[in-house]
């Protein structure tokens, strides 16, 4: 009953256990209201169920991929599917406000190692174009997610109430934990057992920090992830309340952008085993990604910012969002097999600490009448991803292969 590794089935796991976040994050969405009167909190401690399960998803990665250089793959998932499944029951039953958000912290960890370890058996079982074509197809079915998510907590939420969106949360976590168990082959053949000694934990993260090639390909990717998160933070502030669309139209515009980065995933995927050069696949997603979202400011400081004039610019910036994001993951962990674990842990973080900081930003400097701070924290980032690209990663490695 194993999981072949090439099978299709095999990407539809690693996808569903790096979609654990957004399924976590977005199907709460609709139920805030009705907590915050369930539980006679108000909408500032209920907005903490997000925010510290973001937390325990950004910091358990850098507890669990070193864990798993040590142990093995398979227990520390065993361990993160878990934890994940049991703070959902727990978020389920959960007396109070104070209750449900120290639960979701641990529900946050137990997502974060399905996120680690899922590019870190990435990078056990493929190399090169295989790698990145596996990392397309995990990012395609993992983009489903915040499509669906929304609307399956709604319909929830209607048949049900807001306690049995965590349950079904616990159930997926549990379905998730069996598989693991009695589907998945380990993928690390040889453990480093000295992989948790603090002296040797700290050269490992000192060594990933230090090489060029490592970080500026992780930098590339936290910075263009937020640039998407400036637009996920941004859209519902600039959609619902500066255009006033409905909450039924804003869901379709959002689904809009979260296929574009299916178009793109898939789109890389193909690309990749066809044989076409990360290099140029990246370099052509990132000025791309700039480009538009340089368009973005214009559109909105030139007063004619519409939802038909920023849309078609949105979904081309997240259209490249699927480009990029596979090729810089696996330029990031690729130098490092022997430590892929902590590489992992070290995109991940980076990547929640991308996130966190574009989406505080575009909360601070909301003029709530425009979309120029959504559009210019866009540009920023992009322009620093293209940065990170064009004067670290590219020329360190361009360097390690004329010194081979």
């Amino acid at each position: 009953m194993r999981i072949r590794p090439k099978s299709l089935g095999f990407t539809i796991f690693l996808g569903m256990l790096a979609a654990l976040p957004p399924l976590s994050i977005d199907m709460g969405l609709p139920a805030f209201p009705t907590i915050s009167a369930s539980l006679n909190a108000s909408s500032g401690s209920v907005g903490l169920t997000l925010s510290l399960f973001m937390a325990g998803f950004a910091i358990a990665q850098l507890i669990f991929g070193p864990l798993s250089d040590r142990y093995g793959r398979k227990p520390i998932l065993l361990i993160g599917c878990g934890l994940f499944a049991l703070a959902g029951a727990a978020c389920a039953v959960a007396p109070s406000i104070n209750t449900l958000i120290a639960w979701r912290l641990v529900q946050g960890a137990g997502a974060g190692a399905g996120m680690v370890l899922t590019l870190a058996t990435v990078r056990d079982l493929f190399d090169g174009a295989a790698a990145r074509a596996q990392l397309s197809y995990v990012n395609l079915v993992m983009s489903v997610a915040p499509m669906i998510a929304p609307t399956i907590g709604g319909w929830v939420l209607v048949l049900a109430n807001w306690r049995a969106i965590y349950g079904v949360l616990a159930l997926a976590g549990f379905l998730l934990l069996l598989t693991v168990a009695f589907g998945l082959s380990e993928s690390l053949a040889h453990p480093d057992l000295t992989a948790l000694q603090p002296h040797r934990l700290f050269k490992n993260y000192t060594r990933i920090l230090s090489n060029p090639i490592c970080l500026g390909y992780a930098l590339v990717n936290a910075l263009n992830f937020g640039c998407m998160f400036a637009y996920v933070a941004g859209s519902p502030l600039v959609m619902l309340q500066v255009f006033g669309v409905s909450t039924t139209t804003y869901g379709w515009l959002f689904a809009s952008t979260a296929f574009g980065i299916m178009v793109g995933s898939f789109l890389n995927g193909r690309l990749s085993l066809r044989g076409v050069l990360p290099s140029r696949l990246l370099i052509v997603g990132l000025v791309t990604a700039t480009i538009s979202a340089v368009a973005l400011v214009i559109v909105s400081v030139s007063g004619i910012a519409q939802v038909s004039t920023l849309m078609p610019l949105l979904i081309l910036n997240t259209f490249c969002r699927g480009i990029i994001s596979p090729n810089a993951m696996h330029g990031a962990i690729q130098p490092v097999p022997e430590s892929a674990g902590v590489a992992a842990a070290v995109v991940g973080f980076l990547q929640m600490l991308g996130g966190a900081v574009a989406s505080g930003l575009v909360a601070f400097l909301y003029d709530g009448k425009t979309a120029i701070a959504m559009s210019s924290l866009m540009a920023i980032f992009a322009i620093a991803s293209l940065a990170a690209y064009t004067v670290l990663a590219r020329p360190a490695e361009h360097r390690l292969q004329l010194s081979k």
